[in-house]
């Protein structure tokens, strides 16, 4: 899902699919390395991370595929067809914390 600051990435699957997944995205991926830049042409980190992890007892999705969401609402309305808006809600004020904790720096 592509929601400006902020993207989510859902992945289902068994264990050994998340191990190998979870090791793309946190370890193999440098980040880093690609500068994005705000309105202003100011340079912020780029980062991936880990918002929550586990096991449920069945796929919420069932298809592949990128969802852009311009408001939060629409993004929220998003999660909440697929009954995880908890997902989005974890995973944006994750997003807002950050932000916010740069901003005082």
């Amino acid at each position: 899902m592509l929601y400006p600051d902020c993207c989510v990435v859902i992945v289902e699957g068994g264990p050994k699919q998340q191990k190998k997944y979870k090791r793309l995205m946190l370890n193999r991926i440098k980040w880093e390395e690609d500068v994005v830049k705000d309105p202003d042409g100011n340079e912020v980190p780029n980062q991936c991370v880990l918002v929550w992890e586990g096991t449920s007892k069945q796929r919420n999705f069932g298809e592949i595929k990128f969802k852009v969401c311009p408001t939060e609402r629409m993004a929220r309305e998003h999660f909440k067809k697929h009954k995880v808006e908890h997902y989005w809600d974890l995973a944006y004020s994750g997003a807002v914390l950050e932000q916010a904790n740069d901003m005082a720096t």
